[in-house]
């Protein structure tokens, strides 16, 4: 009988590790499903103005217009190296006041209709308009 068993140890070990492994590999995770990207809450602009360098006026809104609906949202992207704004003159949206550069961007979603005129708050004579049906 001490015969019989030395021999049956090595498949006793065997036959343990595989149910431990198996064990171990059957686990499922239960981390969370990531939400789709088209879930943002962020809306998309409607319209998007690039600042950009121009000798006469040290830059420019391009285009000097955009116009949109009520409820939708226009992103200035500030190309130029040089910082600046998109102030409104009435006061109802401004970028930072120290200015933004190189790629970065700013959005504003227009919630009434009419005209809003803009400026660069750095650079006065950069003039644009914002026309919201």
């Amino acid at each position: 009988m001490k015969r019989g068993m030395h021999h049956r140890l090595p498949a006793i070990g065997i036959a343990l590790a595989l149910a431990v492994f198996s064990a171990c590999s059957s686990k499922t995770s239960t981390a969370p499903t990531p939400a789709p990207a088209s879930a943002s809450s962020t809306p998309a602009p409607a319209a998007k103005v690039t600042i950009v360098s121009d000798a006469a006026t040290i830059g420019a809104f391009t285009p000097p217009t955009a116009t949109v609906k009520v409820g939708e949202t226009v992103e200035w992207v500030f190309q130029d190296a040089n910082p600046h704004t998109a102030t409104a003159d009435d006061g109802s949206f401004t970028s930072p006041k120290t200015g933004l550069a190189n790629g970065k961007t700013y959005a504003h979603t227009f919630d009434k209709a009419g005209t809003f005129t803009y400026k660069c708050f750095i650079h006065p004579q950069m003039l644009g308009m914002v026309v919201v049906q």
